[in-house]
């Protein structure tokens, strides 16, 4: 290979490096026609140092090569997170997810597909190391003569040039046809992780208002229902390739509540996270302030401030938290106030086991209805309910049963079940519809057959799903749903905000924040 056209190669490998894009909705990556601002002054610095101090030695080459290959795994996760999730990332917080999160994703594989994909990244990772070492060892070569030195520097001076002008002058925009600098993000990384261990602020929570305290009279001593879907956004009414195969099910939804005499009123609320950390909207919803990373949610912990839960017990109500999706103690109930806390071990369920998440949500429904509803000479209840079965990767799907009874399965017959195959892309989406089909038809089946007559139902989203389902760029809302047979309450909620029917309104009420003060306000006599 003539000595020019290396040189250029492993320029060519150098920038593509640093400038690719992702393959959406997949975790590949593609190439993309555009300048890396990292590589230029990288090469300005290396000439400027092989100018004063001569030929690099091994140790300055390893050097070298461990900061170029940190830049490239930096660019991978930029551009690869925000596709999938909907969300930039934060190392620091979503770095201690990630073990859950692999664990998820592989709990269908065998050890032979494990040790397999295992190699594969291996051999890929030594593969791009190689590719890297070659290229960055030929410019360094390069630039230890004074000929190709000076061609090199000039040409990073000019790109450099060209993105200063497009940055200084609204005329041009050429610092467009450079690929955003990874080292800012990974600059800015650090000051997140600083603010999160070292200089910590929190006087926006500290300073906030507490939830007003209400007498809940207005509820008639009727029991609360505050259930979280799941992945459940706003794009289920807003995206036609959603909202077409669900409308069917949400005009059946509206119908059957209506001859069995429950209204409903809906609103759109802006979520605090998006794709995933469920936990930070019910917080959020919990303690009406916008929890919106794991700092504010640990600092929130350390506090004394009241809780939703909190408000209806000093009101008479038992408060009772279903959690079957915890894999960990939840030592966070105690803060908000749950006196009775089931999770997976209390929910006892005995049958089959769907995927990585185990219960289906129709059973945890129904076992809390048979041990805390069904109750002659009870309190009044607020029962918190985080549903499972539509999280990511939304199958395998357990099948609704219209006899709930059938959930008294011999403890002896318990086998698991698992996705048939790995689902992305258009078929990821088609399961994301079908868990979003099967939380209606479980809502619609409890409130037909076994809902107290005088609850109060408050349904909602926790956060859109994933980016890789929906796509990116999308607004953090979800619906917010509300059932009640009594017209005069929900007239009451229409008149702060909410809309009649299933369908939310097209304006965004608020933060999700603002439901928990918003239902005190509402029940109040006072």
């Amino acid at each position: 290979m003539p000595y020019a056209f290396r040189l250029l190669f492993a320029l060519f490998l150098l920038n593509s490096a640093l400038t690719f894009q992702n393959r959406w909705p997949t975790i590949g990556v593609r190439w993309a026609l555009e300048g890396s601002l990292d590589l230029t002054v990288l090469l300005l610095a290396l000439a400027a140092l092989i100018a004063w101090r001569g030929a690099p030695g091994r140790f300055l080459r390893w050097v070298v090569l461990g900061v170029y290959a940190l830049l490239v795994m930096g660019r991978y996760v930029d551009v690869t997170a925000p596709a999938l999730m909907g969300r930039s990332v934060q190392f620091y917080w979503d770095s201690q997810h990630l073990p859950n999160v692999l664990a998820m994703f592989t709990a269908r594989l065998s050890s032979a597909q494990l040790l397999l994909g295992g190699l594969a990244l291996l051999a890929l990772v030594v593969a791009v190391l190689a590719a890297l070492r070659w290229a960055l060892n030929t410019v360094l070569s390069a630039l230890t003569r004074p000929v190709e030195r000076r061609v090199v520097s000039a040409l990073a001076v000019v790109l450099l040039s060209v993105y200063t002008a497009g940055r200084l002058s609204p005329r041009l925009s050429t610092e467009h046809s450079f690929a955003l600098p990874v080292s800012a993000m990974l600059v800015e990384q650090a000051r997140l992780t600083l603010a999160a261990t070292v200089f910590r602020n929190h006087d926006r929570l500290d300073a906030a208002p507490l939830l007003p305290v209400s007498d809940l009279g207005r509820l008639q001593r009727g029991d609360l229902f505050v259930i979280f879907f799941e992945s459940y956004g706003a794009l289920t009414f807003d995206d036609p390739r959603f909202a077409g195969p669900l409308a069917g099910d949400f005009a059946a939804l509206e119908r059957e509540l209506a001859a069995a005499g429950w209204g409903i009123a809906s609103a759109r609320v802006e979520s605090s996270t998006f794709g995933g950390g469920s936990w930070l909207a019910h917080s959020s919803l919990l303690s009406g302030l916008r929890i919106a990373d794991q700092g504010d949610y640990q600092h929130l912990l350390t506090t004394d401030r009241p809780t939703l839960a909190r408000r209806f017990a000093s009101a008479g109500y038992r408060t009772v938290a279903i959690m079957p999706g915890l894999k960990f103690p939840w030592p966070e109930g105690r803060f908000y106030g749950f006196t009775e806390i089931y999770q997976p071990d209390r929910l006892a369920y005995h049958g089959p086991a769907y995927g990585w998440w185990v219960i289906p949500d129709q059973y945890s429904l129904y076992r809390i209805h048979r041990n805390e509803v069904d109750v002659a000479g009870r309190a009044p209840l607020f029962i918190f309910f985080p549903t499972i079965n539509s999280h990511i990767p939304f199958a395998p799907l357990p099948p609704y049963q219209p006899d709930w009874r059938n959930f008294d399965v011999d403890p002896d017959s318990a086998t698991i079940v698992a996705a048939d195959a790995p689902l992305n892309g258009p078929e990821l989406a088609a399961a994301y519809v079908r868990s979003i089909r099967y939380n209606l038809a479980v809502l619609s089946g409890y409130l037909r057959q076994y809902a107290p007559p005088n609850a109060l139902f408050l349904v909602l989203g926790d956060h859109q799903p994933p980016a890789v389902v929906g796509g990116q760029n999308l607004p953090w809302q979800v619906p917010a749903h509300l059932f009640s047979r009594d017209p005069t309450l929900l007239a009451r909620f229409t008149a702060a905000g909410f809309q009649p029917g299933i369908r939310p309104g097209p304006v965004a009420l608020g933060g999700i924040e603002r439901l928990g003060p918003l239902l005190l306000e509402t029940l109040d006599t006072r």
